[in-house]
C-alpha cells in the first residue's frame, strides 16, 4: 500500500512538473502592421493608434505581460519562467508609424517588441517609391536606419529580417499565377527552378543585410505572408536565424518548434472587446466540410475550372480533395510536371491556387494508392503544387504514410494529412495523429459507433453522394447534435446538394483559454 501511494505521489509530482513547465514557456505572439491616425483611411492590416493605446492599457490592466525574445529563450532553456499571459508583440513591414506612433506607446508601457524589416524597401533612396506588393508607396512612409538604431538602442526593440526581397509574388506556373516568393518555384522561359536554384535564391536573399546598419545581425526571420517550408527554415537557420515567425493562430509553448512560432494577425483595428476575445477565447476545432473534385473530368482550361469554382462557392465546403492525375488511353498521366510519369497537362498548381483564392477552399491532394510507394513522385508534386494537405489511404502509423509526409513536408508547410481508412483507427493509431491531421471514414453506423467521443474533432464522416440529399442532411444534423461537426461528400455533387452544408450550424465553438 505504501509503495502504491509513493508511486501515485511520484506520478502526480511528475505531472505537476510537466504542466508547470508547459505553462512557464507558454506565450502568444501578435502581428501588427501599420499604426494609423484616427482620421486616416483604414487598411485591412492596420490598427489605429487610439485602438493600440487601448489594447496596451487593457493588457496592463488584465495581467498580460509582453515579453522579449530573450525572455522566451531563457524560459525554454530552463531559466526564469515566463510570467502568466505572456505576449510577444511584433510589427511587420517597417512602416514609419511604428516609430512615430507605436514606439512612444512601447516606451510608455515599457513593452518589448520585434520589428521586421524588408531589406530592399529599406534600400530605396529617399524621395523614391517602394514597390509594396505591386503598389507604389512613397519611401517616406517607411522607417529609416537612424530611427531603427534609435529604437534598438532603447533596449525594447529587436530588429528581425522580413527577407531582403521575398515580400512579393513570383510567376508560379504557365497560367501566370503569382505565388509567395519564399515557397514557390520560379517559372520563367518555360522552365521551373530546380532544388539547387531555388535554395540558392533563398540563401542569397536571406543573407544578413541589417547588421551593417544596426551593428547586430538578426536572429529572427519573419516569413512574408507567414509562408515557409522546412527547406526554407533550414536555410534561415544556417544563416543565423533559427527563430521564425508565421501567421498561424494559436499559443506557443515548449513543444512549438523555434523555427515556426505562431502569431495572431491583428486585422481591421479590432475593438477592445474583439481584442480581448482574441486573447481569451479559442475557437477549436474548426468544422470541416469536404467534397471531391476530379479535374480529369472537366473541359480544358477555364471552361472546366470556372464552373467548378462557382459550384464550390454555392456548396461552401472548406476542403476540396483533388485528384492529381488522369487516365488516358489506359495510362496514368499527371497534372503537374514530373519525369516519373507521363504528363497530361501542367495545370494542378493553377487549379489549387485558384480554388483557394477564388473559392476560399484549400486543396488536399487525393493521392492514388500506388503513390504511397513512390515518395519521389510525391516530392515532385510538393515542389510544383501549392496545396494544404494530402489525403492518403493508409493508417496514421504506417511507414508508407510517414515517408510521404516527410517527402512532401520538406516543400509544403504546414502539411496536413487526411487518413482515409477502413476500419477506424485503433487507440494507438488515434494517438499518432499530429496537430491538424484528420481521419476520413465512411459515414456508416459501424464507423460512427467506433469513434471515441474525444476524437470527434479529428474525424470527417464522408457520405455517399448518390443518397438522397434530404437523407444526407438529416444524418449530418443528427451527428452534429451528437458532437460531430466534420462532414464530407465522397464526390462532387452537381445538383441538389446546396442545402446540405448550410443546414448545419458549422460554427466554431468558443472555449475559454
Amino acid at each position: 500500500m505504501a509503495l502504491l501511494i509513493r508511486t501515485l505521489l511520484a506520478t502526480l509530482l511528475a505531472l505537476a512538473a510537466a504542466l508547470a513547465t508547459a505553462a512557464d514557456t507558454r506565450f502568444m505572439a501578435l502581428s501588427y502592421h501599420e499604426v494609423l491616425a484616427d482620421d486616416e483611411p483604414a487598411t485591412p492590416t492596420a490598427v489605429r493608434a487610439s485602438d493600440l493605446a487601448r489594447q496596451f492599457a487593457w493588457l496592463q490592466a488584465n495581467d498580460y505581460h509582453p515579453v522579449s525574445v530573450d525572455q522566451i529563450l531563457a524560459a525554454r532553456a530552463g531559466g526564469l519562467p515566463l510570467p502568466p499571459n505572456a505576449i510577444l508583440l511584433s510589427f511587420d513591414d517597417g512602416f514609419l508609424d511604428v516609430y512615430t506612433r507605436a514606439f512612444p506607446l512601447l516606451k510608455l508601457f515599457n513593452y518589448p517588441a520585434v520589428i521586421a524589416l524588408v531589406g530592399k524597401w529599406m534600400d530605396v533612396p529617399a524621395g523614391q517609391m517602394v514597390d509594396y506588393d505591386g503598389k507604389p508607396v512613397p519611401r517616406s512612409k517607411f522607417l529609416n536606419w537612424e530611427q531603427v538604431r534609435e529604437m534598438q538602442a532603447s533596449g525594447l526593440i529587436e530588429v528581425a529580417s522580413h527577407s531582403y526581397d521575398l515580400h512579393h509574388g513570383i510567376p508560379a506556373n504557365p497560367q501566370g499565377n503569382t505565388q509567395p516568393a519564399a515557397t514557390t518555384r520560379l517559372y520563367a522561359n518555360g522552365r521551373y527552378e530546380d532544388d539547387a536554384a531555388y535554395l540558392a535564391r533563398l540563401r542569397s536573399d536571406l543573407r544578413d543585410s541589417i547588421s551593417q546598419h544596426t551593428g547586430k545581425a538578426p536572429r529572427i526571420i519573419v516569413w512574408p505572408y507567414g509562408r515557409s517550408n522546412l527547406a526554407a527554415q533550414e536555410v534561415a537557420a544556417q544563416l543565423g536565424m533559427p527563430i521564425g515567425l508565421t501567421l498561424i493562430d494559436g499559443f506557443n509553448d515548449a513543444a512549438t518548434p523555434t523555427a515556426v512560432w505562431k502569431r495572431q494577425l491583428i486585422e481591421n483595428s479590432p475593438s477592445l472587446q474583439a481584442f480581448a476575445e482574441m486573447l481569451r477565447v479559442t475557437w477549436d476545432p474548426s468544422p470541416a466540410r469536404s467534397v471531391k473534385v476530379d479535374p480529369g473530368t472537366w473541359p480544358p482550361g477555364e471552361d472546366g475550372l470556372s464552373p467548378t469554382l462557382d459550384r464550390l462557392l454555392t456548396l461552401s465546403p472548406n476542403i476540396a480533395f483533388a485528384r492529381p492525375a488522369v487516365v488516358r488511353d489506359g495510362r496514368e498521366m499527371t497534372l503537374f510536371p514530373t519525369k516519373l510519369r507521363p504528363v497530361a497537362a501542367d495545370q494542378l498548381n493553377h487549379i489549387a491556387w485558384q480554388t483557394e483564392r477564388r473559392a476560399g477552399v484549400p486543396v488536399f491532394i487525393d493521392l492514388p494508392d500506388a503513390w504511397l510507394d513512390e515518395p519521389e513522385l510525391v516530392a515532385d508534386l510538393a515542389r510544383q503544387v501549392n496545396f494544404a494537405g494530402l489525403r492518403v489511404r493508409a493508417a496514421p502509423d504506417s511507414a508508407a504514410a510517414e515517408r510521404i509526409r516527410q517527402e512532401a513536408g520538406r516543400w509544403v508547410w504546414p502539411l496536413q494529412m487526411a487518413y482515409a481508412v477502413d476500419p477506424p483507427p485503433t487507440p494507438a493509431q488515434w494517438g499518432r495523429l499530429r496537430a491538424g491531421d484528420l481521419v476520413v471514414l465512411a459515414a456508416n453506423e459501424e464507423n460512427i459507433a467506433a469513434v471515441p467521443r474525444e476524437m470527434a474533432g479529428r474525424v470527417v464522416f464522408e457520405f455517399d453522394p448518390s443518397l438522397p440529399p434530404e437523407n444526407i442532411a438529416r444524418r449530418m444534423n443528427r451527428l452534429e447534435a451528437d458532437g460531430f461537426r466534420q462532414f464530407g461528400v465522397a464526390g462532387f455533387p452537381e445538383s441538389l446538394l446546396g442545402p446540405i452544408f448550410p443546414s448545419l450550424s458549422l460554427r466554431w465553438q468558443p472555449q475559454l483559454r
